[in-house]
């Protein structure tokens, strides 16, 4: 299972998906649609006169149910199935030209490497925010905000001093001398 889903091509990897989403919309549909028809009860006189109330799952809540349920498994199956066609006719089109697939790996690599440099050389505009806001508070402005290993601590020159601040609590937290030392090489 785990083989169908690894991306030879992006257009093939999409498609695939929207064909699990399609069946686990069927689903959802379905058991909505059941559980709906249900609820739904009628009432009918019997041979006697009296009133006989119906409810519960009855012949037309299953069929409607399985209808649904068929109709988005053969529509997600058949999605899932041309994805998986024109990932074959991506990995074809490598074992024959090589070169193509090598070129392939290195973009691909180029591009998540260039990713990995852009988040870290950004700083996240609500990390910026939160910090401009705990400034003000302070009555002191910030020169410059560093990423850090940690994701939640950022290297923060204020006044020509360096501090380490931790965000994403309900305040930013200046870590003492002894937590920011791991965060200083």
């Amino acid at each position: 299972m785990q083989k169908l889903y690894i991306k030879h091509s992006l257009i093939g990897y999409l498609i695939k998906v929207a064909g699990i989403i399609v069946v686990a919309w069927g689903v959802l549909q379905g058991i909505i649609y059941l559980v709906g028809m249900s609820q739904m009860g009628g009432e009918y006189y019997d041979q006697f006169g009296n009133v006989e109330y119906t409810g519960g799952l009855s012949g037309m809540a299953l069929f409607g149910f399985i209808g649904i349920l068929a109709t988005h498994l053969l529509i997600g199956l058949l999605l899932v199935g041309f994805g998986e066609i024109i990932d074959l006719l991506q990995r074809i089109y490598f074992k024959l030209d090589p070169q193509a697939e090598q070129e392939w790996k290195a973009e691909l690599a180029e591009k998540e490497k260039a990713e990995l440099v852009k988040m870290k050389t950004e700083v996240p505009f609500w990390v910026e925010t939160e910090l401009k806001r705990y400034y003000d508070e302070q009555q002191t402005t910030f020169d410059s905000i560093e990423h850090t290993s940690d994701a939640y601590i950022f290297k923060v020159t204020v006044d020509g001093r360096v501090e380490y601040v931790e965000v994403g609590n309900f305040k930013p937290r200046i870590l003492s001398e002894e937590e920011a030392e791991k965060y200083n090489k």
